[in-house]
Order: structure tokens, then C-alpha cells, then sequence
């Protein structure tokens, strides 16, 4: 089996398929890796099947979740990029990032929708998918649901773009950090040895995903070494 060295949960779903990666303290659930990958890959698919080819922005309106984690997977195995925002954000904040990031999906959390429909008319977003994390018959589980496990997984190098995320702008307007496959690849493996993740490491995520402390500095290394991610909001 060929498996992409960019595509961490589907070498761990390969390795390992039924060791724990994902437990939601909000909803009780648990995701396996082979279960992370699946639903990642059938997200993947069922980008794809909108349009989503490499190098184009998905936006991820979402607070903590596993679903934020399958969103940033399911970029990476087709090449898209990864846009999470601070949904604490206004509405014009919130125009002026996707007016300059240009993405044409925008998954958000069902408690921001009324500033999704807003967002989606002022910067001409192709595709809206809604994340009810207290219904299991969201549109985000149908379109899964009606997906393939197998996309089209796009060849990637390393200096391919992962992920955009904005700065806050205390300085003036945000601006968009370009951080490549290649960034995150070795910024797990410097966090790594001094924040002693391991295989066995059990990660309470805390800090927003949305934020590059949350995501980048301690919930990707965890993921990589194939530990466990315990999320709460």
C-alpha cells in the first residue's frame, strides 16, 4: 500500500486502525484513526465532487471539534488549503479575510450561520456546509454519508501550501501566513522532544484550533506521533 507522506491519518489507519485519535467531551465520541481517516477521506471526496481542486481555500468557520481536524485532513489529501478563522471575528472582519483568501467552501458551526449566509453573499462563496454538532443528521454527516472513501489524492511536495492563517492585525489589516506541508512536518518534529509527545501522549486540547498555538504547537505533533486528542469547548 502507497500512502502519501503527507497523509498522517491514513499512515496511522494503516498502522494502527483502531488505536484511539479523537474523544469529544462535548458530544462523547470517539473517533479510532481508521475512523479519522475514513471521514476525512469521504470529505475529500465530497470536496471534489464540488469543483475543489489543489490550491484552493476551504474555509473553516468551526469551533473545537473533530470535525475541525477531518476538515484539515481532508485538504491535505487533495491538495486544497486548509482557512480557519476566528470566529470571534465581526462580519466586515471576517469579509476583508475571505475577500483576500478567496475560498470556495466555507464549513461553519451551526451557531454562526446567520454570519455564514451573510459571508457567503458579500464574498461570493461557491458552497456552504453546516456542522450541527448536536445533530447527528447535519449536512455535514450527509454529505459524508453520501460520499466515497476514495478521492482522487492529489500528489503533493513539501513546499505545497497545508494551511492559511491570518494574523490578528494589531498592526493593520491581517495577513495571511502561507504554512506548507513542509512547515508543519518539521514543526512537529521540533515541538516534539521538548513538549515529550509520544505515542502514548494524551492532549486536552484548550486553546482555539483556529489559533496557531492550538493547532500548530501542540495538537498536529500529537497527531503526527499518533497519540490521543481530548477536545473540550
Amino acid at each position: 500500500m502507497t500512502i502519501k507522506y503527507y497523509d498522517w491519518t491514513a499512515h496511522h489507519a494503516y498502522a494502527e486502525p483502531q488505536k484511539m485519535a479523537i474523544v469529544d467531551l462535548h458530544t462523547g465520541r470517539k473517533l479510532t484513526y481508521a475512523a479519522l481517516d475514513e471521514r476525512s477521506a469521504r470529505l475529500a471526496d465530497w470536496l471534489q465532487k464540488q469543483g475543489i481542486v489543489k490550491g484552493e481555500r476551504i474555509g473553516m468557520l468551526v469551533r473545537n471539534c473533530p470535525e475541525f481536524m477531518e476538515l484539515q485532513f481532508a485538504c491535505g489529501k487533495i491538495g486544497a488549503v486548509a482557512l480557519p478563522v476566528n470566529w470571534r471575528l465581526t462580519v466586515p472582519e471576517l469579509e476583508y479575510i475571505f475577500k483576500d483568501s478567496t475560498p470556495q467552501v466555507l464549513a461553519y458551526d451551526t451557531r454562526f450561520r446567520e454570519t455564514a449566509l451573510e459571508l457567503k453573499g458579500r464574498c461570493a462563496i461557491a458552497h456552504l456546509l453546516e456542522i450541527d454538532l448536536d445533530n447527528p443528521s447535519n449536512d455535514y454527516e450527509q454529505a459524508l454519508a453520501a460520499s466515497s472513501p476514495s478521492p482522487v489524492v492529489e500528489p503533493l511536495t513539501l513546499d505545497d501550501a497545508a494551511m492559511i492563517m491570518y494574523t490578528s492585525g494589531t498592526t493593520g489589516r491581517p495577513k495571511g501566513a502561507m504554512i506548507t506541508h513542509g512547515m508543519n512536518f518539521i514543526n512537529c518534529v521540533n515541538c516534539s522532544p521538548h513538549a515529550r509527545i509520544t505515542a502514548q501522549t494524551v492532549q486536552l486540547v484548550v486553546l482555539p484550533l483556529f489559533h496557531t498555538g492550538g493547532l500548530n504547537c501542540y495538537v498536529n505533533p500529537v497527531i503526527h506521533a499518533s497519540g490521543r486528542i481530548v477536545i473540550m469547548r
